[in-house]
């Protein structure tokens, strides 16, 4: 059995911790907040309340890299690394410019140190509960459940750590202490995707398809498959299918399959087919109130159809807090700026896209008649916005020299360097500060990004129109016009190639800031590609009540081969030498 060091497997306090902070008795969510005193195995799993507390602990774990917000993961991070986002700040110490200069000094390490540990931590809590909960009170029909939830969320800690490191050490179900000794070195990366997948093929069956009420937000059967078609779409990428950037044979079977396999992209095309055949989840689709209203209105509730598996949060406006622009009542460091690659991507409504000559895009109009989503994901210049004061629905306006929101060098932190603001996910008619709350809970799997998922794999394997079937319900559900043909802006008859590029561009607007894309180009082995270049942004000069608009050059992004997985923590690999570090680092 594989042992890790002392760093990871972390200390009975660490565990009482998380414990102390989640809790289950407000009916409007199973992880609210309440406090817990002298605990210790035996007092918490002689009681069913604290038993259950700690469960809630666990699912606390689902919190890691989510989302473009301020959680010490590297996720919210992560989307100003891409094309996807700019950061705020330029300062050499930022994670953000260590990685997009290569330099990987202090900040990326204690990012990359407390990511690891922060999942091998939750996966260590979940073995405690699993070892102690038969002996708990809890109804025999609970226990059961609450396991198959626990092996799950081991096994989504798994996956994310896959998706960062490749081939990462196994524990199984034992729980290591503060004498266990390190060594043992790291799973091939099949064993790890062969340990997850049966993971999720013996838990699938005895979860429920649905919760209500108090239970609402717990992992379902849904979430098993989909997180099996997810670990199966990153296993048959480029990077993982054959694709090793190593040159040392055995670290070629630690980060990747040794050789390519197409019929693994069967395998995922097979899994994302059977959530869809469940039945019970759909986009969450309004185009009558507005275009594409069920995609904005969708990440402001708590309960949709469209939702696998959600972070559960309570009333909130996490990220009006840290996403707003200065003249909407917050700015700091979190904020990220999206890019004129990003806006670029979203096609017209006619849903061609705006280098297409006949998709009746305006450079001197650039934001008139664009993809729906645009308006729900992007804050340009003059958008409407609520404004607390007057209580209004105002422009912001981000032209040069607009005081606040206005556009300002890169070496300025005072606003967008890019000249747009982020706004998906938030609630245009609720300020930070001045009163209201969104119902949001941060999305980790949702329907519309596992038909993503099922068309990229069925395009890998041949099925073109499959693959296009699903990009014309996500374009339908945007709002985009389905024009004469009823392709909504597709081409008829795409090659495999061409369909791809679709597909990934599709990937890019829907899924913009959920923390998709760098892990999108990493798989896909296109680091080179995409992120070595120039970011650019829109000066937008103001004369009298015209506007001229100018695509600048924003930063120029180093990317290097080694970041295509993350180094294994340097303290670990100096502890023990079994664990051999990953190519490059």
């Amino acid at each position: 059995m594989k042992k890790l060091s002392h760093q990871l497997i972390g200390s009975l306090c660490l565990l009482l911790l998380v414990m102390a902070q989640i809790g289950c008795e407000k009916a409007e969510d199973f992880l609210d907040k309440k406090s817990t005193n002298s605990l210790d195995e035996t007092t918490v799993f002689a009681d069913s309340a604290h038993t259950m507390d700690f469960l809630g602990g666990v699912y606390h774990g689902l919190f890691i890299w989510r989302v473009s917000g301020p959680s010490n993961g590297v996720e919210n991070i992560l989307v100003a690394v891409t094309d996807e986002a700019e950061q705020r700040y330029p300062a050499a110490g930022m994670l953000e410019t260590q990685i997009l200069t290569g330099s990987f000094g202090g900040t990326f390490n204690s990012y990359i140190n407390d990511s690891w540990s922060f999942l091998y931590t939750h996966i260590r809590l979940a073995n405690i509960y699993l070892k102690h909960v038969d002996g708990s009170p809890l109804s025999a029909s609970l226990k059961k459940r609450t396991k198959q939830e626990t092996r799950f969320l081991r096994a989504y800690f798994y996956a994310r750590l896959m998706e960062g490191w490749g081939g990462v050490p196994l524990m199984g179900d034992t729980v290591f202490d503060l004498n266990s000794s390190a060594g043992g070195g790291r799973n091939t990366y099949a064993e790890c995707v062969d340990y997850v997948i049966s993971e999720l093929d013996a838990v699938a069956p005895d979860l429920p398809l649905t919760y209500s009420g108090l239970n609402y937000g717990r992992v379902t059967k849904g979430a098993a498959l989909a997180l099996k078609a997810r670990v199966l779409l990153f296993a048959a990428s480029p990077l993982y299918n054959g694709g090793s950037v190593a040159d040392k044979p055995e670290l070629k079977e630690l980060t990747a399959y040794p050789t390519h396999d197409p019929s693994r992209w069967q395998k995922a095309l097979e899994a994302c087919q059977a959530v869809v055949d469940l039945g019970i989840y759909e986009l969450e689709t309004d185009n009558e109130t507005k275009p594409g209203n069920g995609f904005y209105e969708m990440f402001l509730e708590r309960v949709n159809k469209e939702y696998i598996l959600a972070y559960m949060m309570g009333p909130n406006v996490y990220l009006e807090q840290f996403n707003m622009p200065p003249s909407r009542g917050y700015w700091n460091s979190y904020h990220r700026c999206p890019t004129q690659e990003l806006v670029d991507a979203f096609p017209m409504l006619n849903g061609k896209a705006i280098d297409d000559p006949t998709s009746g895009y305006d450079p001197a109009n650039p934001y008139e008649g664009r993809d729906p989503r645009f308006y729900y994901s992007i804050i340009y210049n003059g958008s409407l916005y609520f404004n607390r004061n007057g209580r209004a629905m105002k422009p912001v306006w981000t032209y040069e020299g607009a005081s606040p929101d206005g556009i300002v060098p890169v070496s300025s932190g005072g606003a967008t360097h890019t000249g747009y603001y982020y706004r998906k996910m938030s609630d245009e008619q609720i300020p930070y500060r001045g009163g209201g709350n969104t119902n949001r809970c941060l999305p980790i799997m949702r329907y519309g990004s596992l038909l993503l998922d099922l068309a990229e794999a069925a395009n890998e394997t041949g099925n073109i129109p499959l693959a296009l079937d699903q990009l014309i319900e996500i374009r339908k559900r945007a709002g985009i016009e389905p024009g004469g043909d009823s392709m909504y802006g597709l081409p008829a008859n795409p090659s495999q190639d061409e369909t791809r590029e679709l597909i990934r561009r599709e990937r890019f607007i829907e899924l913009a800031f959920e923390g998709y894309r760098f892990f999108d180009i990493r798989r896909w082995k296109a680091g080179d590609i995409i992120d070595e270049k120039y970011t650019h942004g829109m000066r937008i000069l103001k004369d009298g009540n015209d506007f001229t608009y100018e695509r600048i050059e924003v930063r120029k992004h180093v990317f290097k081969e080694n970041l295509y997985l993350f180094p294994i923590p340097f303290d670990e690999v100096s502890i023990n030498r079994d664990l051999l570090q990953n190519p490059g680092w």
